[in-house]
């Protein structure tokens, strides 16, 4: 099974996420260091995204058919791909071990 971090490498994760506006606006907060991983581990990853005063909480995990995610913010409660779920899979992917 894949790790999250190969799951969530730029061009599988921009795949994933249809709305432009999302994508920029996860590109723009894993830039600002607004993005916290809690844990890291190969099979799930959970992380902090301070967006606007609140704290956003994403889990991403590598599951048999691919990846999950959850986010508390509105849109990430409803299963739609929203900025911090983005942000937190870009850290994700910057921060995992070169891969050969």
């Amino acid at each position: 099974m894949a790790s999250v971090a190969d799951l969530v490498e730029e061009s599988a994760l921009r795949s994933l996420v249809v709305d432009d506006s999302v994508w920029e606006g996860g590109l723009e907060l894993s830039g600002t260091g607004a993005v916290h991983l809690i844990s890291n581990e190969p099979m799930r990853v959970l992380a902090e995204v301070e967006d606007g005063g609140g704290i956003a909480e994403v889990e991403l995990a590598s599951v048999d058919d691919g990846l999950i995610w959850t986010c508390t913010c509105p849109d990430g409660s409803e299963g739609r791909a929203c900025r911090h779920f983005v942000a937190a899979a870009l850290v994700t992917w910057e921060q995992a071990p070169p891969r050969r």
